[in-house]
């Protein structure tokens, strides 16, 4: 099964692997170096080299100082939590890897070049999370520098530019039934960390791979819920509007609806004694007036009950850079908003009206049109009536098809007697014209 807990497995296993190898290849040049010493060979291997040999002791100390310096840094890095939540950070320690390794690997005078192997897979496994394959890029210039350093690094290419020493030919000093096995044994190593290293690899795609299909099944996952949550926010606001309607109709009805019946009752017993007793009819037509002011305060009482909460504290002008300010807060939509009508003191329903106009409209701007801004000018026109335009940078729409928000917007502009004009060419603009009439004549 592949798990992130396996990387860990893996990465100490060929950080042991390379452990053992620069042990072994730095314990070879000082044990052949004291097995020729003493079997009194040592003229025969210094023409065979044709190179005065470093100290083994040195050799030997360097490397493996230097390898445990390494494996150190490459343990802190991953111990290390404030290193794991900062890539950046985390990838010059990356660089000391490699320069250690290159370190490592002149302390073994060029002989063995897999510590730059394990920096590889120590850099995979690290940013495993940070990089995919969509990131080609990355991994196309992190495989050519390992092309690159496994080229330049390779003994057999080294060689033909530098005097090296060659292990190999200190081995042959050694009698065959050890020098056999431990050049086998040599080779064995080397191979044994490029397989655990081409391993490595095929895991690491294999990991990538499952890593993508996750991915793509929490987005397919999150689409299906956006959907869903659509359509139940969809619904609810219909339940929201139905329940409306029906608490608007009866408040209507218990006040419209009475007030009428009374006073047709009363208009019908007017009939009646207009030619009887005058008198009393103006009685009735006094209690009838009494009726008629009551059913208008409670139609009032009613209409107030559904106006923006906003409008019932606030100017019109207050309430709207309340809510404007709400929208730009919530969506991090940018607003520009001018007032230029002053104090004019509108009738509620015409403040209601521009209100919700200018609600709705920010409300597409958000949903349909995917705006960023939206520009709302409040002004008047030559002939002195009031001008509402609402523009936004969105999508726009090239055909205009009116849908439930669109439809209310002209309904209600239709009740105050304005005029409404609709433009999806460029973004989305909404212009409203407001007669001078709207203002409250009292």
């Amino acid at each position: 099964m592949v798990n992130s807990k396996n990387f860990t497995i893996l990465r100490i296993t060929i950080l042991w692997l390379n452990f053992f190898a620069v042990l072994f290849n730095a314990s070879l040049f000082l044990y052949t170096t004291n097995y020729v010493i003493k079997s009194q060979q040592s003229y025969q291997l210094l023409a065979a080299l044709q190179h005065v040999p470093d100290s083994p002791s040195k050799i030997f100390w360097q490397s493996m100082f230097s390898f445990l310096l390494l494996a150190a840094v490459i343990s802190l890095r991953h111990d290390n939590n404030y290193l794991k939540n900062n890539p950046q950070l985390a990838n010059l320690v990356i660089l000391l890897e490699f320069i250690l390794a290159v370190i490592v690997f002149i302390a073994l005078r060029m002989t063995y070049n897999g510590v730059f192997l394990l920096v590889f897979v120590d850099f995979l496994i690290s940013n495993r999370n940070y990089y995919n394959f969509r990131n080609y890029p990355i991994w196309i210039l992190v495989a050519a520098a390992l092309l690159i350093i496994f080229l330049v690094t390779n003994y057999s290419i080294l060689s033909y530019f530098i005097t090296l020493p060659n292990l190999t030919t200190y081995l042959n000093f050694l009698p065959a039934k050890i020098g056999s096995p431990l050049i086998f044994l040599k080779n064995f190593i080397t191979s044994l960390n490029l397989v655990l290293f081409i391993l490595i690899l095929v895991y690491f795609a294999v990991y990538q791979l499952n890593q993508e299909n996750e991915i793509q099944k929490k987005l397919a996952l999150a689409d299906k819920a956006n959907v869903e949550l659509k359509n139940y926010a969809a619904l609810s606001e219909h339940i929201a509007q139905d329940r409306e309607r029906k608490r608007i109709a009866r408040d209507l009805h218990d006040t419209v609806g009475h007030a009428l019946t009374g006073i047709a009752a009363g208009i019908d017993a007017t009939m009646v004694l207009i030619d009887i007793d005058p008198a009393a009819t103006k009685k009735q037509l006094a209690k009838i007036q009494v009726a008629v002011k009551q059913g208008l305060k409670d139609v009032r009482k009613a209409l107030n009950q559904i106006r923006p909460g906003a409008l019932k504290n606030y100017t019109l002008e207050d309430a709207l850079k309340k809510m404007l300010k709400e929208y730009a807060d919530i969506s991090r939509i940018k607003i520009n908003f001018t007032y230029q009508w002053g104090e004019t003191d509108f009738e509620k329903t015409t403040e209601n009206v521009i209100f919700r106009i200018i609600e709705e409209s920010i409300t597409n701007s958000l949903r349909h049109g995917h705006a960023s801004e939206v520009t709302i000018t409040c002004s008047r026109t030559a002939k002195q009536n009031y001008q509402l335009q609402i523009q936004d940078n969105g999508k726009g729409c090239a055909q205009i098809k009116p849908g439930y928000g669109i439809t209310q917007m002209k309904e209600r502009v239709a009740i105050i007697n304005g005029q409404i004009n609709l433009d999806g060419k460029k973004g989305f603009i909404t212009t409203v014209e407001i007669p001078k009439e709207g203002e409250t004549n009292d």
